[in-house]
């Protein structure tokens, strides 16, 4: 068959990432703090804008769920350590991976998620349903982050944090996964009780048990934390009259941006080149300004799906919340899910309850044990609470226990989420809760 070349005319459709595009995207994505930051370099760069501050008279907040926190006297950004940030690390790292880029993606998220330690207490399973993705992919995601450096970081316990670190030095083997195997005797140093389990001697154990604890049970310790950040809330739901959830948005916090057309008018009138400087300047600012309407409109909008969708939170508390995922809220807005991911990230909600990050209302779900119904993964935390608390003080009940339970009412739940709930809820294990009950 011989080869030829022809011009062909094809009709299609294509998004075009202009700088415009890039823009807003940047913007919808920016916290306030951040998007202040932005503001001022563009107004430095653009002579016709001009930023007016509003007076600051908004509750401001420590973290993503506290309540409201009277004003802070310094500046929060005075606070941010000379160190190194854990995520920036571990991003560098897994943006230099060859890898699938769906999988570094959820990486990025993976990393997000890892507490102060270095570890990923989330199970993948959640996190899977979370992120909307599957639990194949999440767990190649988790691989990708236990490539990383410092070794044994996104580990989902002390032992994986420590087989990590000996399988990057190459001292993993059956002797050392049998040490792991009984930590709690490598806590003790009971190198008697170790070395008739592994068969070694005395030195040989005493070598064994001083390599595990050169080891780092906290690889993320040598890192900063995240910096504590001024943060105020950009939308505000409040009970009308009639008993109706209104969300509203938050005026003060939105940055006002002016254009000066007086000035653009007095630069056209020089020349012609000054007049393209200004026509320049002045179509730049009004697409700044479109860009900050569309982002004050799109997190009022999707506020406002996820408050119709957690009403029975605002009415009843946490105990009431419902599944809820990205997707979802996406589809209710017919976007795409990374808008409702970029929009939420970073951007508050204030009510009679407090303030919470947009993304706090995001719950994984548990199902039936006949997988025709769902639970919240909250409503679940909520119900175990309330069964510990009935619990009888001289029996409490196991995880294995709570487990019965709750499969007994039809949820399909595992030994190691009651496990690790009962953890995010600081509840000890029933053996240290016998301990602590006082004689009656």
């Amino acid at each position: 068959m011989a080869l030829k070349q022809s011009i062909v005319l094809k009709q299609g459709q294509r998004l075009s990432m202009t700088p415009q595009l890039r823009q807003a995207i940047e913007i919808l994505q920016l916290n306030q703090l951040d998007l202040k930051k932005l503001l001022e370099e563009e107004v430095e760069k653009n002579p016709l804008l001009e930023l007016e501050t509003p007076p600051v008279d908004r509750p401001i907040l420590s973290g993503p769920n506290s309540g409201s926190a009277p004003a802070l006297d310094f500046d929060p950004v005075d606070l941010i350590s000379a160190k190194q940030s854990l995520i920036d690390v571990l991003s560098g790292q897994i943006s230099l991976m060859a890898a699938p880029q769906a999988h570094k993606n959820l990486a990025m998220n993976l990393i997000g998620e890892l507490d102060e330690n270095g570890y990923l207490s989330a199970p993948v399973f959640e996190l899977a349903d979370r992120l909307n993705a599957k639990t194949s992919d999440v767990e190649s995601a988790l691989m990708l982050v236990h490539a990383c450096e410092p070794a044994g970081i996104g580990a989902r316990s002390l032992k994986e944090c420590l087989r990590l670190q000996l399988v990057d030095s190459n001292r993993f083997d059956p002797v050392m996964e049998m040490v792991l195997e009984n930590l709690p005797l490598v806590a003790k140093n009971d190198a008697a009780a170790i070395g008739a389990i592994i068969g070694e001697g005395g030195p040989e154990t005493a070598e064994i048990l001083a390599e595990i604890r050169r080891l780092n049970p906290r690889p993320a310790s040598g890192f900063s934390q995240s910096p504590v950040q001024e943060s105020h809330p950009d939308v505000q739901v409040k009970r009308t009259a009639m008993g109706v959830w209104r969300v509203e948005l938050v005026t003060s916090a939105l940055p006002r941006v002016l254009v000066n057309h007086e000035y653009a008018a007095e630069i056209a009138a020089k020349d012609d080149k000054a007049l393209i400087f200004a026509h320049d300047c002045e179509q730049s600012a009004n697409w700044l300004i479109k860009a900050l309407d569309q982002r004050a409109q799109t997190i009022l909008k999707a506020a406002t799906a996820i408050v119709q969708h957690q009403f029975a939170f605002f009415e009843q508390g946490q105990s009431a919340m419902l599944p809820l995922t990205l997707a979802q809220i996406a589809d209710s807005l017919n976007v795409h899910e990374s808008t409702i991911s970029r929009v939420t990230n970073g951007k508050y909600l204030i009510c009679e309850r407090g303030v919470f990050e947009l993304k706090y209302f995001f719950v994984s779900k548990i199902l039936s044990i006949d997988k025709n119904s769902e639970y919240s993964s909250m409503e679940i935390r909520s119900r175990i609470k309330s069964l510990i608390d009935e619990e009888n003080h001289k029996k409490p009940l196991s995880d294995d226990r709570i487990v019965n339970i709750l499969r007994s009412d039809g949820v399909d739940i595992a030994r190691r989420t009651i496990a690790k709930y009962r953890k995010d809820m600081s509840i000890p294990s029933s053996a240290n809760r016998r301990k602590t009950q006082p004689e009656n």
